[in-house]
């Protein structure tokens, strides 16, 4: 049985929306599902256990994703195992599409499915940003995280329990070598971005702090990464269509990139940089 295990911090606005995309599709008994609601105020859980028949819910008073990722492991049994964030889309034959690469005897260890980026109706700023971003080496080629990653049964085995970082997804991808992991190619899932160029800003800070974090808790993984900085900019400045909107993009990373070191700095890195402007209603 596949598993899926939701971490949910106050995400009562759009956990419907999460698991009714999952569900829509399934079939009875295929998916086990576990949402931890950690640390929340709102009602997370009772949206939740709305769908008490096919997903259990565990609460927790600590507001942490690691400790949620973790009690989660503890509550779920099945392979391939799945993290899904619960302010993204992602249905059912996206997960099988995925599975479908993590087999026992699979030499795949961690896999996703492609990102598809609702930009569409966001203001123009945010529309220019999420131009370039889609665009880069990063989004394109066998992209792990950013809202859902899975693991097959030796992809979990290569570590105990999570460790205490601010990057799950940077570590589960780079726990991988380049070659043990791969985003389909026949499943997506959808990432609600930011309204807000301020709400951008706030997200990139987390993810550059936790990349620099990466680098000073598990430098033996970062040579797994792949992809550098210079190549970006290689190919921003080998495409004329991303160069009106590449200064905006540009700026705005330098922004998160001076904000992360400030914040790891004065060890705020606990400080969690949330952008509630992309959950709308569920």
């Amino acid at each position: 049985m596949i598993s899926i295990v939701i971490p949910a911090y106050n995400e009562g606005k759009v956990i419907g929306r999460c698991l009714q995309a999952i569900l829509a599709d399934a079939a009875p008994g295929e998916f086990e599902i576990v949402v931890v609601c950690n640390g929340c105020k709102d009602d997370t859980a009772e949206v939740a256990r709305r769908f008490s028949d096919r997903v259990r819910v565990v609460e927790t008073p600590v507001g942490s994703k690691i400790g949620a990722l973790n009690l989660g492991d503890e509550h779920v049994t099945g392979f391939p195992r799945f993290y899904v964030d619960a302010d993204v889309q992602l249905s059912a034959q996206a997960i099988r599409e995925v599975a479908k690469l993590l087999g026992d005897d699979s030499p795949i260890l961690v896999a996703a499915p492609r990102a598809i980026v609702a930009y569409e109706d966001r203001p123009y700023l945010v529309r220019a940003f999420y131009r370039v971003w889609t665009s880069l080496p990063y989004f394109r080629e066998n992209m792990i995280g950013a809202g859902v990653y899975a693991f097959s049964r030796r992809g979990r085995a290569r570590f105990g329990k999570f460790p205490d970082v601010i990057a799950d997804d940077e570590y589960a991808r780079l726990i991988a070598e380049p070659h043990e992991r791969k985003a389909s190619d026949r499943a997506t899932f959808t990432i609600h971005p930011p309204r807000t160029l301020a709400g951008i800003v706030k997200i990139n800070t987390r993810a550059r702090a936790g990349s620099y974090e990466m680098r000073q808790k598990f430098p033996e993984l970062i040579p797994h990464g792949g992809t550098s900085s210079a190549r970006t900019l290689k190919v921003i400045a080998a495409t004329p269509s991303l160069w009106l909107d590449a200064p905006l993009y540009l700026g705005v990373m330098f922004l998160a990139k001076l904000r992360a070191h400030d914040k790891l700095r004065k060890r705020q890195e606990r400080v969690w940089d949330r952008d509630d402007s992309s959950r709308g209603a569920g």
